[in-house]
């Protein structure tokens, strides 16, 4: 199939996007990588009258590690590929490196952005969930101005976001890891580059006795959107053994009730949630020892 007409703005900075926006609203799309639009368009579940390209704005590219807040900001436009092979990734936001391996294919992660992954809120996607799991905000701009928002505040459901027709996400913050601090993201998926089943993401810090005193663990694929678990955070608190990781990955049996769909039964769902967080768990907690005592 072939998309409906549209008219076409290649915009040449950001503030043409925003007054477009505001000039449009809900009739416009923004264009950035195109994986998840194009095929929307080409299908007609999405027709709209105006189509904003922003690609090529320098504002929305590049990264910027500041060491007075220890904060790695990321442009929106950053490809995924580049979050495989950028250094301040590889420094600071290792996670976000490891989620792009799984995610497509070469195609898909030389076009895909890390805004535009956030901004369609696939519940299965790897970015937002580990953005979740790091403590991500997102910059936000408008006309208006601009405003941050911690990244597990900004979904509402399947595919469906708090972003307003007229705003446009433009930054990621990722606060650096702490010292003594571990991450991994683990999933199932039928075959490589397919969508997760089920998907789990964690990053614990430990202090010098190789005990748990802090996580942030998030899991996905398994509800309308990417979901912290601060039960399995709190639950975590002095964990040290894989028993103890797989008595706090069960917290999530309460927390979630996946569907069933033509893929899975959602009790197949829960059980992956569940052993996917504990393998997740296992594996951060490994690298934040390995860290601590690399470090004595």
């Amino acid at each position: 199939m072939k998309p409906a007409p549209f008219n076409y703005l290649r915009a040449a900075t950001v503030d043409e996007v925003l007054q477009k926006l505001q000039e449009w609203g809900e009739e416009a799309k923004v264009l950035a990588g195109g994986q998840s639009l194009m095929p929307l368009l080409n299908m007609r579940l999405a027709q709209p009258r105006y189509i904003i390209d922003v690609n090529g704005l320098a504002e929305m590219t590049g990264m910027n590690w500041c060491p007075e807040t220890q904060t790695l900001t990321v442009g929106a436009l950053t490809r995924h590929r580049e979050l495989l092979q950028h250094p301040l990734i590889e420094t600071h936001a290792p996670l976000l490196r490891e989620a792009a391996h799984f995610i497509g294919h070469l195609a898909i992660r030389s076009r895909g952005t890390l805004g535009g992954s956030i901004a369609h809120a696939d519940p299965a996607a790897e970015l937002p969930l580990v953005v979740i799991a790091l403590g991500g905000t997102l910059v936000i701009q408008s006309l208006t101005g601009e405003h941050s928002i911690p990244i597990e505040e900004f979904f509402l459901g399947y595919y469906m976001t708090i972003l307003k027709p007229d705003e446009l996400i433009t930054a990621v913050k990722i606060p650096g890891l702490a010292n003594n601090t571990g991450y991994a993201i683990t999933e199932f998926a039928r075959r490589h580059g397919d969508f997760a089943l089920a998907s789990a993401a964690a990053v614990v810090t430990v202090d010098e006795r190789g005990t748990i005193i802090k996580a942030r663990c998030a899991v996905g694929g398994v509800a309308p959107q990417a979901i912290r678990c601060p039960a399995v955070d709190v639950s975590l608190s002095g964990a040290r053994s894989p028993g103890d990781f797989a008595q706090a990955a069960r917290q999530l049996e309460n927390m979630i009730e996946p569907p069933d769909d033509v893929q899975a039964s959602g009790e197949y769902r829960r059980y992956l949630a569940v052993e996917l967080m504990s393998q997740a768990i296992g594996v951060a907690y490994a690298r934040a020892v390995a860290t601590k005592e690399a470090r004595a």
